[in-house]
């Protein structure tokens, strides 16, 4: 008897599907019987999946086409759909918003609930259906934006170039969108918002502010909106006046987290500003009486700052919960240690009232700390009245002789680790967002790597100096196997970033350097797939500035080559240059799918790119911008 696939169990397809990703699923099993279409149906019922594409997207342009070839027939997958994850550095978020959750307005994912967009790029569109998703249809939302974001709008507006108008529109919607966030036209329950990134003219900070000052005593004619729905908060900032004004806006939070950038607040311009953060409690319970829990996680760098933060902590003494990450830096705290007293004075409210759990991690720079002085700190705790009573005197405190910091905690301390010379400092860095690593070892690489799978798993880039001398006293017989091994190991690599010099400024030899680059790709790893440059200018890797024979001729006449490079003439050559490179490198090397190029260009020169390589690859997919270009092939 001949055993056919569609006679194996459901129990065995779920099986299948679990190691499956959506579009696999999709691509593999999809519409072949109405069987198998009942199990993928029952699957994503059963495990709420959702579409995540939170990886390097390799076959983009695969994942895309299977979506938008049967959008139209996968109805009854689309209704399991709960949430949608993208990460914008993969993937340009705007395009897939569009095409995919939004059919002419309407919605294709009808129980879709959840959204996280990781590092998006800002579009009308975009902005248009976002607004339609937390007006109408989400209850969860996590949203931060890329760099470029706000840097982009900032040149353009220094620049002052013709598409000026439009980007003003832009971030007219996008005020418009951040203040719809805390409106009652928004029924999140839970919203995660990152606008750290936003030091630059574009001040997403003030979007929220009234028409005048909060403190002063004008009465303000303009309507206060809430978005009674929002539970759950967490937002990075980079100081503490959005805040002030978000605590307006959201009178049934229950969760807040907050965490600042650089520091709790700006500096301030004058020094009467400060007696309002020593006056009597006024909390925010008439503000937010729901709040139960928190967090705060900051930089402090002086007193004022101190004094801010205990002006914060004693306007939410109605809490259940308190959690406080601190790093207090050299400058003011090098002579004195962190104890109870400390912690009456500036992370504790002056009144209690609900406060049941406290939780800290405080870093701090401070002088010499020997076995007695830490004990002395743990005793301040254990004989404190207060943190008797609640049970609060299991404090643990350690000093770090390499740095000189004082490390106090309620739970569990974090102590650094050494490793060949690495010191991994987990309260400082954040490990998972940690893409490069230079290091000096000597003698062993070895006994190194064995232990980075285990402290640095999100490493993807590691760059080793090894001393020339001891390269030199190699034997014959292992310079040889060098060589043979560094031709056979490359030629497995799938993924590969360079940073290449400019292609305008420096030597001769610097900005032809990267005329090499398609030759030592297809000659030592021709089986790659991404290819991720780092330029500091021009898109293209080939220069077409002239040799200048002197180090003195090449200052004096490329200042004059560099004025050149925005006229009409210049933009045309680069983009036959260009061309040319991408051309070649597609050329030879046939398994590439992404080519992901950071630099920075003019803006006129955008269109005749986009221009060129949709002419070139009518069917890639193309993103770029003034500082970033992505083609999926």
């Amino acid at each position: 008897m001949i055993n056919k696939l569609e006679n194996l169990p459901n129990e065995i397809f779920l099986m299948i599907y679990s190691h499956m990703t959506l579009f696999e699923i999709i691509e593999s099993f999809c519409l072949l019987n109405k069987r198998l279409n009942n199990i993928i149906y029952f699957k994503f019922l059963m495990n709420k999946n959702g579409i995540v594409i939170n990886k390097r997207c390799l076959s983009f342009n695969k994942c895309h086409s299977i979506i938008t070839s049967k959008i139209n027939d996968l109805s009854f997958i689309l209704n399991c759909i709960q949430s949608i994850y993208i990460n914008g550095i993969y993937v340009n978020c705007s395009d897939i918003i569009s095409e995919w959750i939004f059919h002419s307005k309407i919605l294709r994912f009808i129980n879709l609930k959840k959204v996280i967009l990781r590092k998006c790029y800002l579009t009308e569109n975009l902005i248009e259906n976002l607004s339609l998703l937390i007006e109408y249809q989400l209850n969860e939302l996590v949203l931060t934006f890329d760099n470029d974001v706000f840097k982009s709008y900032q040149c353009q507006r220094l620049l002052r170039i013709i598409r000026h108008k439009q980007r003003s529109n832009l971030m007219l919607m996008f005020e418009e969108f951040i203040r719809k966030l805390f409106s009652n036209k928004c029924h999140l329950t839970s919203l995660e918002l990152d606008i750290s990134n936003d030091d630059t003219c574009v001040n997403i900070h003030k979007f929220l502010s009234l028409s005048s000052n909060i403190n002063s005593d004008v009465i303000h004619n303009e309507i206060v909106t809430h978005c009674k729905s929002l539970r759950y908060l967490k937002i990075d900032l980079i100081d503490g006046s959005f805040l002030e004004n978000l605590i307006e806006h959201v009178p049934n939070l229950e969760i807040l987290s907050v965490q600042f950038k650089y520091t709790l607040m700006e500096k301030l311009s004058d020094e009467p500003q400060m007696k309002r953060f020593t006056s009597g409690i006024i909390s925010w319970y008439t503000k937010m009486p729901k709040l139960k829990c928190f967090t705060l996680k900051s930089v402090i760098l002086n007193d004022s700052q101190l004094n801010y933060l205990k002006w914060i902590i004693n306007k939410v003494n109605y809490i259940e919960k308190l959690k406080v990450r601190l790093h207090i830096k050299d400058s003011m705290n090098k002579n004195s240690v962190i104890d109870v007293n400390f912690f009456r004075k500036y992370l504790m409210p002056d009144i209690l009232i609900h406060l049941i759990d406290f939780d800290f991690y405080i870093v701090s720079s401070c002088k010499l700390l020997f076995e007695n002085d830490i004990q002395k700190v743990i005793d301040s705790f254990k004989t404190d009245q207060f943190f008797i009573y609640r049970y609060w005197i299991n404090i643990q405190c350690y000093f770090d002789p390499i740095m000189s910091y004082q490390h106090i905690s309620s739970t569990k301390l974090i102590k650094p680790i050494f490793v060949h010379g690495i010191v991994d400092y987990p309260i400082f860095f954040d490990w998972k967002c940690v893409k490069y690593m230079m290091v000096n070892l000597c003698p062993s690489i070895i006994g190194c790597l064995k232990q980075f799978d285990i402290l640095y798993p999100h490493i993807k880039s590691i760059q080793f100096n090894i001393d020339l001398q001891d390269r030199k006293g190699l034997g014959q017989r292992r310079r040889r196997a060098f060589d043979k091994l560094r031709k056979n190991a490359l030629s497995i690599i799938r993924h590969v970033e360079f940073c290449l010099p400019s292609c305008h400024y420096g030597s001769n030899e610097s900005i032809h350097m990267g005329k090499n680059l398609v030759s030592v790709l297809s000659c030592y790893m021709p089986h790659i797939q991404t290819l991720r440059l780092w330029r500091d200018d021009d898109f293209p890797w080939t220069s077409i500035r002239p040799d200048y024979g002197t180090e003195r001729m090449c200052q004096i006449y490329s200042g004059r080559w560099i004025e050149s490079l925005r006229t009409f003439q210049s933009i045309v050559d680069h983009v036959v240059v260009f061309e040319q490179n991408l051309c070649e490198l597609v050329q030879n090397l046939k398994e590439l799918v992404f080519i992901d190029i950071y630099g920075r260009i003019h803006s006129e020169k955008i269109e005749p790119f986009r221009s060129m390589v949709k002419r070139r690859f009518p069917n890639s997919r193309l993103h770029i911008e003034i500082s970033k270009f992505r083609l999926w092939i």
